[in-house]
């Protein structure tokens, strides 16, 4: 196999971190977060980067919001659960924000921002870790604001596309 086919495939978690932690850096501008809030972003967009739909070893991403709300938000009995809400919490991020122009086609997206904080406000509210906590509260206070960056980011990745250009 080519050489450069082979490290194009072979992307690991630590370099798909990087390269959204990067890009959502300078889509920020100078807009002020902290740093954990970016952090926690970059990793939700690398690890849905690299997760497929037909894992089995754990919930896998849903197709788009209307699953998001059936799996999160209509099944009661998980509501309590502060690692449910934060999986619901990022898929809404996800979804509402890196797929925001896709998704508003289809969902009402500000109301999925709502429904976004509201997961995250309750993850802080039932979770034991009080960094997690902390975290977790701001992201709901700021989820409009993360999801409106990585729908920039989103663009600006469809606007510059990498080309693949031989050494």
């Amino acid at each position: 196999m080519d050489s450069l086919f082979e490290e194009l495939i072979a992307i690991d978690s630590q370099h798909a971190l990087n390269f959204f932690l990067v890009n959502l850096r300078e889509t920020m501008g100078d807009r002020r977060l902290k740093d954990d809030e970016v952090l926690y972003v970059a990793s939700i967009l690398a690890h849905y980067s690299q997760t497929s739909r037909a894992d089995t070893s754990s919930i896998p991403p849903m197709a788009h919001l209307g699953e998001v709300f059936d799996h999160f938000v209509l099944q009661t009995d998980m509501h309590r659960d502060p690692g449910v809400l934060e999986m619901g919490g990022s898929q809404v991020l996800f979804f509402a924000g890196f797929f925001r122009d896709q998704m508003a086609r289809r969902h009402n997206v500000r109301w999925f921002d709502q429904i976004g904080q509201s997961l995250y406000e309750r993850a802080s509210h039932h979770s034991v870790n009080p960094k997690k906590r902390d975290l977790f509260d701001r992201l709901s206070e700021s989820f409009p604001v993360w999801t409106l960056l990585c729908r920039d980011l989103s663009r600006t990745l469809r606007d510059n596309r990498l080309l693949l250009r031989p050494n």
